[in-house]
Parts: structure tokens; sequence; C-alpha cells
């Protein structure tokens, strides 16, 4: 029998490690934690900004990008730039379980301390809602939308519709 638990054991530790395979430490009735379970499917990638597509209701800035990645511990890593329309830049990162639990976002205005406290959600296969709260406010609540064949990421908040396009570095 220990043999038995030891090559399973072993099993899923190398079916952990091969990319693009998912463990799920969740058992009957329970929830799906691991963001690689939750998380829409193509969100995962660099994005740049379609500007001309893009309803913005201040200024628009000059570039934008966001990526989407997947951390060791199964949360969604977001980091994201932008070029306001003066030339400064600010950038920041986040990474959050898709299931509404609190994570730190980190920006470039407030240095190493943290700046909001983000949580994430599944709304549906293409939707993922985010709630940012900062000194235990809500500060902004937005959406997340993949278009069904993988080529548009819509991030609405605050009457804001910013596009995003698939970005390859190369280009």
């Amino acid at each position: 029998m220990k043999s038995r638990i030891k090559t399973l054991l072993a099993g899923a530790m190398i079916a952990a490690s091969l990319p693009g395979t998912v463990v799920s430490a969740a058992g009957p009735g329970q929830q799906l934690r691991d963001a690689r379970e939750q998380a829409p499917a193509g969100i995962i990638g660099m994005w740049k900004v379609d500007l001309a597509a893009s309803t913005y209701k201040g200024t628009k800035p000059q570039a934008a990008i966001r990526t989407f990645a997947y951390t060791e511990d199964g949360k969604i890593l977001v980091s994201f730039a932008t070029l306001n329309a003066a030339g400064a830049l600010s950038s920041g990162h986040w990474a959050a379980q898709v299931d509404g639990t609190p994570a730190i976002e980190y920006h470039s205005s407030a240095g190493a301390l943290a700046y909001n406290v983000v949580t994430l959600s599944k709304v549906d296969d293409a939707t993922l809602g985010l709630t940012v709260t900062r000194h235990g406010k809500v500060d902004l609540q937005a959406i997340y939308k993949i278009s069904p064949d993988g080529k548009t990421l819509t991030y609405s908040y605050d009457g804001n519709v910013i596009v995003y396009r698939p970005w390859n570095l190369a280009n």
C-alpha cells in the first residue's frame, strides 16, 4: 500500500510539473481554487491597448499593456504599464486567486508599499470580475472579457471601455 501511495504521489508531482497540466486539490463538492481551472481560455498572454477602439471618459494614454500569467501557486499574475498623455509611465502588478480572495496590488506610485487590495472572481467562461479597494473603500469595479475568437480583451470600468489586442513583442 505504501508503494502505491508513493507511486501516486510521484505521478501527481510529475504531472503537476508538465506545462499545461492542472492537478486540482479540490475534492468532490469543493470549489476549484486554482486559477488555471477557472480563468477564461485565451486570457493568458500579452495584450496591447487598441486606442482607436477604446473609449475613455478622460484623456487617452499614449500606450498601455497588460500581461496575464499563472503563478506557481495557481494564481493569475496581472502586470500592467501605461504611458499617459503627458508622457509619464506608471506600472503595477498583482497576483490573485479567481475566488474573491483578497490580494495585494503594488503600483509604481507607491514604491515597495502595498497600494490596493484586489479581488478577482469568475463571472462566466469568458469574463472575470475585478474589485479594487483602497483604504477600505471600493475604488473600482471592473470586468475583463475575452472575445470568443480570443483576439480581443475588453477591460470595462466607470464608463471606460478599453480594448486590448494580443501583443507580439516582435512587432
